[in-house]
């Protein structure tokens, strides 16, 4: 029997008239007043994206072999942190799982300080056990046939640009290859076709002028079934990219791509290899993102989406931070570069190009946060700042700028003639109080108010008389409990200061008790008390997101998510439907809601609820009511300035007898939401809740008869 299932047998939602006043028994009383409204901000839910746990490589970005271009492989070894041209590839770096970072790396790397970190930095220094523990670049490349694999160095035309690698592959006397086994194994599928590019050049010809044969196929890691081949008939002394599509006839979740050269004692120059699923091949345009997990994303159907990051944009030092300008351009053209907080490589496949090209996919107003001159570890002085103002400024001109622009030639370039709307931009990421940090704020705060009046420009904290502010960031990562009580933080927010909520999530079960990834019922609900008094304070809070958005289920960074995933599955966790929960039902208005316990009781118990108008008219309304508490409870429920009564409504139950049942890829719909109709019995009644339960009621008051109840 499913969670749900054992909940309703016992608690499947009662809705009774009463006499309020002789309700001695129930735990509080709720009152939503029809007359009392203001209203809700529309970007009030949204996402956060960030390159965490491989939300992007290996996750919504498509592609399929992992370090297409050796950017990882050649960084762990060390190759870009010495003077070396080339460097040859130790078979112990295929022994581990995760490739060892080489000496020469590991003491180049700065120190990070242990103490004013904020989010899941702060989180992860005091609480995380070792299963959350950063592991590193996972292996992916090795060597077929017994070749001998040599890294290149790539030095950049000019010094702004970053170091690139490619793979020499010397065959022995039967030949040698090299295979990719992506991101935790390639996932092929029967009668599926893929598209393989490749950019190669021979190293060496025989005295006949004749190239080396190529061929390249798709097989299982044991190399005993092939998928897939084809031959790759482009092979030159001189570059040559070369576009490949493949059919597999068979599927196989852990396949592997090898290339293979077949003739002895050869030289073979390899700067990429990519795969990706054919239905991403469309036009000119790649179409770079994962249908499964973009669908996920979809029904969230968030009103913004803040990209890319996080402590993905800073980076550990400004050396390993994200700057959009090496992203853009074709993918073979772009470095990647090593994600410094999150430790693996980044390919940049997605830029700020696809970023966009996401906001617009979700219908999303896109919020863009940008490196303001700080990391972890360094902070770039005021007065040696403009160079990095002037990169923001481009970004936006790439962004927004008509087609003839400078940066805007570039996007229209890329194959999108039309600017994208950029409305909402976060200068820096956590940076109060390091080094520089006003300062730098105020100087990229002044260039872009100056040309860009309408954006509305977010800062790391209230800066209060310090500077300017529009809208500040605030995050939180905390316990179950506290999670909940944290209810009205927002409550004595000033008028006229507003507040973007853009992290939040329960990491512990209790204080210094991590939950278990990925998630839990218990977690979840918590979350949707709190998220109560961000809707009651809407007009305070003018964006919240919860945070990580998405993990592999591979690479676990944080302890709870709301997506998760593997290299071919993907499930939502109960943070995922509670979130979706209160997005659908956003609306337009607030309708004052109080909460009280019977008097002469102290207690708290566990109960929060909001409501809102899903219309102007407010014809259409949603009540939402969350019991944080392990049983069953009553609750007596008035409705104040209710002129209409409906006949019906439709409850929608989403919660669990076990507080730590979580979703998972075996039963990925182990608690979800689930509906069915009641008779509605007039504007005040007594309502027992389930245990660890949210219940949004959506009432149509326009004509008779309607009305629906969504319970999670």
């Amino acid at each position: 029997m499913s969670a749900y299932t054992a909940c309703c047998a016992v608690f499947l939602l009662v809705t009774t008239f009463v006499d309020l006043s002789a309700a001695a028994s129930s735990s509080a009383k709720i009152t939503f007043d029809l007359e009392k409204r203001q209203a809700v901000t529309e970007t009030l839910w949204g996402i956060f994206f960030e390159e965490i746990q491989h939300a992007g490589d290996g996750g919504l970005y498509a592609e399929l072999v992992q370090d297409r271009q050796f950017g990882g492989l050649a960084y762990s070894l060390g190759l870009f942190h010495t003077d070396n041209v080339q460097l040859r590839v130790p078979a112990a770096y295929h022994e581990a799982d995760y490739l060892p970072l080489a000496s020469v790396v590991s003491q180049q790397m700065p120190t990070v300080p242990d103490t004013g970190l904020t989010g899941i930095r702060k989180w992860r220094q005091a609480h995380a056990p070792p299963e959350y523990s950063l592991k590193g670049q996972p292996k992916s490349w090795f060597p077929a046939g017994g070749a001998e694999l040599m890294l290149v160095k790539l030095q950049p035309i000019t010094t702004s640009k970053p170091s690139t690698a490619y793979i020499k592959l010397r065959t022995g006397s039967k030949g040698g290859g090299l295979s990719n086994t992506g991101y935790w194994g390639i996932p092929v599928q029967d009668k599926q076709e893929y598209q393989l590019s490749v950019i190669l050049q021979s190293e060496t010809t025989d005295s006949a002028n004749q190239a080396p044969q190529v061929t390249v196929q798709l097989e299982s890691q044991d190399k005993r079934t092939v998928y897939a081949a084809a031959e790759v008939k482009d092979v030159s002394p001189s570059w040559n990219h070369s576009k490949i599509m493949l059919t597999s006839n068979g599927t196989d979740p852990t396949a592997q791509l090898t290339l293979y050269v077949h003739d002895q004692h050869v030289e073979l120059s390899i700067r990429m290899l990519s795969l990706f699923p054919a239905e991403n091949i469309k036009g000119d345009v790649l179409q770079p993102f994962r249908t499964d997990i973009l669908d996920y994303l979809k029904d969230l159907k968030p009103r913004y989406v803040r990209m890319p990051g996080g402590c993905y944009v800073e980076g550990v030092s400004l050396q390993d931070a994200y700057w959009w300008k090496p992203s853009v351009g074709p993918i073979q053209e772009r470095p990647g570069h090593y994600n410094g907080p999150w430790q693996y490589w980044s390919t940049d496949g997605l830029g700020v190009f696809e970023y966009f090209q996401l906001a617009e996919a979700l219908d999303a107003e896109p919020v863009w946060v940008i490196n303001n001159g700080i990391s972890h570890t360094y902070s770039v002085p005021a007065e040696n700042i403009w160079p990095l103002v002037q990169d923001a400024l481009d970004l936006i001109e790439f962004v927004t700028g008509p087609a003839n622009s400078e940066w805007g030639s570039l996007r229209a370039k890329m194959g999108r003639s039309n600017p994208w709307p950029l409305n909402y931009f976060a200068i820096g990421n956590e940076d109060c109080g390091k080094p520089w940090y006003v300062e730098n704020y105020i100087a990229f705060f002044s260039a872009i108010r100056s040309r860009y009046p309408h954006m509305r420009l977010i800062s790391n904290c209230d800066m209060e008389v310090h500077a300017p502010t529009d809208l500040w960031d605030w995050h939180m990562y905390t316990n179950s409990q506290n999670m909940f009580d944290r209810r009205h933080d927002f409550d004595h927010t000033p008028a006229g200061k507003q507040v973007f909520a853009s992290e939040y999530a329960v990491f512990d079960d209790s204080p210094g008790h991590p939950i278990q990834f990925p998630g839990n019922a218990r977690a979840a609900i918590a979350e949707a008390g709190f998220m109560t008094g961000v809707e009651r304070n809407s007009q305070q809070v003018a964006m919240a997101a919860f945070a990580p958005l998405l993990s592999h289920w591979n690479d676990r960074a944080c302890p709870h998510n709301m997506i998760i995933f593997d290299n071919r599955r993907v499930f939502g966790t109960v943070s995922y439907y509670v979130q979706k929960l209160f997005s659908e039902f956003q609306g337009v208005s607030y309708i004052e809601t109080t909460v009280t316990t019977p008097e002469h009781d102290p207690r708290d118990h566990g109960i929060a609820a909001s409501a809102t108008c899903q219309d102007e008219d407010c014809t259409q309304l949603a009540f939402k009511v969350v019991n944080f508490a392990p049983e069953a409870q009553d609750v007596d429920v008035e409705l104040l300035g209710l002129h209409n009564s409906p006949a019906k409504m439709t409850v929608t139950v989403l919660n669990s007898t076990n507080p730590m049942s979580e979703n998972s890829f075996d039963e990925p719909y182990l608690v979800v939401p689930r509906k069915e109709n009641v008779t509605f019995n007039g504007p005040a009644s007594t309502v027992t809740l389930p245990p660890f339960s949210l219940t949004v009621t959506t009432l149509d008051i326009s004509r008779q008869p309607s009305m629906s109840i969504s319970q999670a």
